[in-house]
């Protein structure tokens, strides 16, 4: 009885380390120190003012959109009835499309995904709408970092996203 209790246990910890293979520490998903939970005005304390804003309010979400260049934007919202400012407004993420920013390990645009992959473990290869990507979840957080690829497995955007 004993050593099917064990057996039974070490089964159960093999299928979770297996399980948790594309899972990636929730430290790791920031570009440039900022990333879901900052707020905004964390977001401006380090980038300063960005060159637009874009407001969105549908769906029951209001929030905004920071541009900092065509090459990176941080997205802050909250539901469409909370009351806080746009500076206490959380950032539900991000998109990085040059190597100006890094990960805190040093990932960026314009690496080999395989870099990732040596890190943090494989995941599923992903193809919708013509542009290739994998996605790296966050354990216990709705947080997602997904690296979009080209057809040679470089690095041509890293996307932040949650569903805070």
């Amino acid at each position: 009885m004993k050593r099917m209790f064990l057996a039974i246990v070490l089964l159960l910890l093999l299928c979770q380390s297996i399980a948790w293979a594309h899972w990636m520490p929730r430290e790791e998903m920031y570009v440039g120190g900022v990333g879901a939970g900052c707020t905004l005005e964390y977001v401006t304390s380090i980038y300063g003012e960005p060159q637009e804003k874009r407001w969105f309010n549908t769906a029951g979400v209001r929030g905004v959109t920071y541009i900092y260049s065509d090459a990176f934007s941080i997205t802050g919202r909250t539901g469409k009835d909370d009351l806080r400012q746009e500076e206490e407004l959380l950032v539900v993420g991000f998109s990085l499309k040059d190597n100006s920013l890094a990960t805190p390990s040093g990932l960026t645009v314009g690496m080999p995904y395989e870099t990732v992959s040596a890190m943090f473990g494989s995941v599923d290869k992903h193809t919708i709408g013509g542009r290739t990507f994998y996605s790296y979840g966050a354990p216990n957080s709705a947080v997602e970092l997904t690296f979009y690829v080209d057809d040679k497995g470089i690095i041509t955007e890293i996307y932040e996203g949650t569903e805070f």
